[in-house]
């Protein structure tokens, strides 16, 4: 009978020791889950394409939320030459100066506009080891012009916007659509069939 609480104790400190474990086992996969996708981004970034597709992608919906916001068409500006393109307001007289689309949604009144202070241009480049495959404005080629203007509208639309970008065989096309203005990318080695029309063949990819 003496041995009995000498028994349960000991079956209690067990458990308890048990439960801390699986504390630190849960605690552990906790702080993974947030650790690894942390360092995949930053083994991510060391790839040229990968940073270059991050940052075009981040330009255009900079430009599309930024134009919604301040009820005022934005542009994102490219130099191919330079690799360089930034994110601006929309010139006045650009709709007269380059006729690339049709049609253009209307600016907004003025009374309803949030823009107040001009808009401080934010500029990106690419990785100098990227190619530009392709810099499309609605359906036209533009990738060996000075600058390559691409708009978005207050309403959400945008121009249709098509960029490809190679490096080391590995090819992305970026597409804005042109209804919602949200910019999408895709592996083109992935792909058997791209989703847009066939422009151009390089090897075996087609885009």
């Amino acid at each position: 009978m003496r041995l009995r609480p000498h028994k349960n104790s000991f079956t209690l400190r067990s458990g308890f020791t048990l439960i801390e474990l699986l504390i630190v086992v849960a605690i552990i996969c906790t702080v993974s889950t947030i650790g690894v996708p942390a360092v995949f981004r930053a083994v991510q970034k060391r790839d040229p394409l990968t940073t270059s597709v991050s940052d075009v992608m981040e330009a255009c919906a900079q430009a599309r939320a930024t134009a919604i916001i301040r009820c005022t068409p934005m542009v994102v500006k490219f130099h191919p030459f330079e690799y360089t393109f930034n994110v601006e307001e929309m010139p006045p007289d650009l709709n007269e100066a380059i006729n690339w689309s049709n049609h253009s949604a209307p600016r907004a009144k003025a009374s309803t506009s949030m823009k107040g202070a001009p808009y401080k241009s934010t500029s990106y480049s690419l990785n100098d080891e990227v190619t530009i495959e392709m810099l499309d404005v609605n359906m036209t080629e533009h990738k060996d012009d000075d600058i390559v203007i691409s708009r978005f509208f207050p309403n959400g639309t945008a121009d249709l916007l098509t960029v490809v970008l190679s490096w080391e065989g590995e090819f992305r096309r970026i597409t804005v659509d042109m209804v919602t203005g949200l910019a999408n990318f895709d592996n083109l080695n992935e792909l058997a069939t791209p989703q847009n029309p066939v422009r151009r063949r390089r090897g075996n990819i087609e885009f």
